[in-house]
């Protein structure tokens, strides 16, 4: 369990490896992210999951599942595939490459990157949505998840997102001070969401740090504050 001041220290250490060229091991999330993102994990114990959009985290995650745990992602961007692929090692991780050229502009039934989940098995546990076309993956969300899976979208800051993750029967929506990035949803048509993680505990944390960084970032003055909120369905 993370406290403000853990996770204000491991930030600082992150930067100053990253300033000395040291990649970092773990997710490029903010701490208190990480932490809610793997009590989750710990916590719902899915054994299919589908990612879009690819990240080097993914191996980082995974050793907090079962072993029979199998994590299928799909990415849109050959460079990026390439490294992930090259970087990525386990017989449990299942990487797609998905060309989007002719995608622009699709809908959420005829978007190749969204639908290209029905050739993987068409039915997951965990769903993570992280990567690009995020409103036609949410849309397309409910269709692949099993009864009783789990819908997660990162970023859920951005508000764009919002009035497709409510949608469904069940949401909640943590954010923090930032607008275009960070923050967490989880959906599902059929799954208590409350008992999931220790929402209080998160809760006191994001809200502290929110305070905190509008504080130290002015935005009180600016008239740009933004500070933490849950919202639940």
């Amino acid at each position: 369990m993370e406290s403000l001041g853990t996770i204000y220290k491991k930030g600082t250490v992150r930067k100053l490896k990253k300033w000395l060229g040291y990649e970092p091991s773990d997710p490029y999330m903010k701490f208190k992210e990480i932490d809610f993102f793997t009590e989750l994990l710990i916590n719902f114990k899915p054994k299919k999951c589908l990612e879009y959009g690819g990240g080097l985290s993914t191996p980082f995650f995974l050793k907090y599942l079962p072993e029979d745990t199998h994590w299928f992602s799909i990415e849109n961007n050959a460079k990026w595939f390439d490294i992930i692929k090259d970087k990525i090692k386990s017989d449990r991780i299942h990487l797609s490459l998905v060309d989007v050229a002719e995608n622009i502009g699709q809908d959420a039934e005829t978007d190749n990157y969204v639908c290209h989940a029905e050739t993987l098995g068409g039915q997951f546990d965990f769903i993570l949505v992280d990567g690009i076309n995020r409103e036609n993956c949410i849309d397309m969300a409910a269709k692949y998840l099993k009864k009783g899976g789990l819908l997660v979208v990162h970023d859920a800051n951005r508000v764009q997102y919002h009035e497709h993750i409510k949608q469904f029967k069940n949401w909640k929506i943590i954010q923090d001070f930032r607008k275009t990035a960070g923050g967490f949803a989880l959906a599902s048509n059929d799954l208590d969401l409350d008992d999931l993680v220790d929402w209080k505990r998160h809760s006191r944390l994001w809200k502290a740090d929110s305070a905190v960084s509008n504080f130290f970032k002015f935005k009180f003055i600016i008239g740009r504050k933004k500070s933490f909120k849950l919202e639940q369905s």
